[in-house]
């Protein structure tokens, strides 16, 4: 068995099936690991859920922020509102409604192997948790959440841009509050003030932005950075590895913005790729 580890699909399923064959992907034995974002910017998201689902016991996926954002519509939004073709697409799919109701809601925010110190989040691992025993709990208590009966009421808190939090408080921040740091931490992050807080603002890769109090998460001392290979995606600015430490591997190498789509092999510790057209 191979473990592979992919950045974010978003919607490019010709990509994804194109490299998924370069790599002699085999979904009897092998195994993929997805640092999220599945769906939207490109122009096959269907495809895209239609074949993960198939192939859905061959898989560890982790949720991003684009994957909440869809699963947050199927729970209600009046989609009258949303001018996005391809969301739209998705809503009107009955099969997509039942693989969102039935699987994909029900994913977690980590993914986590102990034996491999292994992991994976969407955005990566604050520098506010420490401790894996909290970053597993915090990844539950949104897992069941997100596919709990008030889904919706928390939901709807995570997308109100007026309520968005970017400190842990040391584990003190209770309900909604609670909720949404976690969302933040593990779907949206990019940079932290130097004591851990969560900026929401910043994109671009840490040579093109002025600041000199903003890090990038990972170059916040955290003792977790050094006793696990930690794999996000979510920020396509960084080019991969370009400005990671060794052991944390950025996948998310820009495939909606015509770049590449990445794939890791952890057995043969080597980087795959495919252009994608946009």
């Amino acid at each position: 068995m191979t473990t592979y580890f992919i950045g974010d699909i978003h919607g490019h399923y010709n990509e994804f099936i194109s490299l998924l064959k370069k790599i002699n992907f085999n979904y009897k034995k092998d195994q993929l690991w997805i640092t999220g974002d599945l769906i939207s910017r490109g122009p096959d998201s269907i495809k895209v859920l239609y074949f993960l689902y198939s192939i859905k016991k061959s898989i560890k996926l982790v949720l991003g922020n684009h994957d909440l954002y869809l699963i947050s519509l199927i729970l209600g939004t009046n989609i009258n509102y949303i001018n996005d073709q391809e969301i739209l697409n998705l809503l009107k799919d009955n099969k997509i409604r039942f693989i969102i109701n039935s699987w994909l809601k029900y994913q977690p925010l980590v993914q986590y192997d102990e034996n491999k110190k292994i992991l994976m989040s969407h955005a990566g691992i604050t520098p506010q948790w420490d401790n894996i025993n909290i970053i597993l709990s915090a990844s539950n208590e949104a897992q069941n959440i997100i596919s709990g009966k008030n889904n919706k009421i928390f939901l709807d808190y995570m997308n109100n841009e007026k309520y968005q939090i970017n400190d842990w408080k040391k584990n003190t921040l209770i309900g909604f509050q609670r909720f949404n740091f976690i969302i933040n931490a593990l779907t949206k992050m990019r940079y932290c003030y130097p004591d851990g807080k969560l900026e929401m603002l910043t994109k671009k890769a840490p040579n093109d932005i002025t600041s000199k109090i903003l890090k990038p998460w990972f170059w916040i001392p955290n003792n977790l950075y050094n006793k696990y290979t930690i794999f996000f995606g979510h920020w396509s600015d960084l080019q991969g590895g370009q400005y990671t430490p060794k052991n944390i591997i950025g996948l998310d190498t820009g495939c909606c913005w015509g770049k590449n789509l990445t794939i890791f092999s952890w057995e043969k510790k080597k980087f795959y790729n495919i252009n994608c057209i946009i």
